[in-house]
Order: structure tokens, then C-alpha cells, then sequence
């Protein structure tokens, strides 16, 4: 279930995080997942009438908290729609992780997190849609969220692997 967090980022001091991760490889629990749906949803209904840069996803998305591909693909091309406005920003990764820091960036891949790049987003382009999340989607309170999982681990390495040598 997604909660309210806070960053050290002045445009952006508090956000909606997720619990759990959400997308490819991931465990995609409902709630998470609706909050990523709407918060997309919110982005492109009034991202695509202030830039060309952006394009409508296909496939109609409906906020009901089922990662399925729709909502893959929605993820993968608002990643693409970003680094295309502003390169190397984002992980094309197909996944929106927990955010686990105040400074909003990742540490494996060294980028923005997704989530914290569609708050920022959101917040700009729909500040009423933004304001309204909570209202939209279930929030849990902050002092009850877990400690951040392991759901990072579960990525596969972008590392090639080493042939098996014949024996």
C-alpha cells in the first residue's frame, strides 16, 4: 500500500512512495500498483497537451491494481518519454521501485527513481490530480510501513553471462 515519504529535494519534499516494487520482476501488490496506475494516468492526461515529446501509451489503462501489459507498457514508455526529454535520467527497466533514499536516486543504477520522477512530474504538469492521490488510492500511514524489501534483489544482472566451458 502506498504512503506519503518525504525527500531532501525542494520541489518535491514530500512524495507518494510504494511499498512494495511494481512491474516487470516484481512482486506487484495491488494497492502499489494502483498507486503507479493513477499516477501515470494523471501524468499523460495533461502531459500530452504541453509537449510533443510526449505520446499517448497504448492500451487503455484502468486503475485497478493489476500489473499486467497495459500497465508494463505504460511504465516502459513514460521511462522512453522521459529519457527522451531528458536523457539518461531514467533506468528503461520496465519496473518503478521503492524509492529508498532522500536524495531520490538509485543506487545501483546511479539515476532518478521512476516513482520519484512521475511525483515530480505529476505535481508539475496535474497539481490537483496530485493533491487528490490520497483520496484516490489507498495510503497507509507512514509510522506502519516495513522497512524496504529486498524486491531490488530480485532484478536480473544487466551483466552478460560467462559461457560454460565443455568438460
Amino acid at each position: 500500500m502506498g504512503f506519503i515519504d518525504n525527500s531532501n529535494d525542494p520541489t518535491l519534499p514530500t512524495f507518494y512512495n510504494v511499498v512494495r516494487a511494481v512491474g516487470k520482476q516484481c512482486p506487484n501488490v495491488s494497492d502499489d500498483v494502483k498507486l503507479v496506475q493513477y499516477l501515470l494516468v494523471a501524468f499523460y492526461d495533461r502531459a500530452l497537451a504541453s509537449s510533443p515529446v510526449y505520446t499517448r501509451p497504448k492500451g487503455q489503462m484502468t486503475v485497478d491494481g493489476i500489473c499486467g501489459p497495459v500497465t508494463l507498457n505504460w511504465i516502459l514508455k513514460f521511462q522512453l518519454d522521459v529519457n527522451t526529454r531528458y536523457p539518461g535520467t531514467l533506468a528503461a527497466d520496465n519496473r518503478v521501485d521503492r524509492v529508498r533514499n532522500k536524495n531520490l536516486t538509485g543506487s545501483f543504477t546511479k539515476t532518478a527513481y521512476t516513482l520519484a520522477v512521475l511525483n515530480k512530474f505529476v505535481k508539475q504538469v496535474n497539481p490537483s490530480a496530485f493533491m487528490y492521490t490520497p483520496s484516490a488510492v489507498p495510503m497507509q500511514p507512514a509510522a506502519t510501513v516495513p522497512p524496504p524489501s529486498s524486491d531490488v534483489a530480485a532484478r536480473q544482472s544487466s551483466l552478460p553471462s560467462l559461457p560454460t566451458t565443455a568438460r
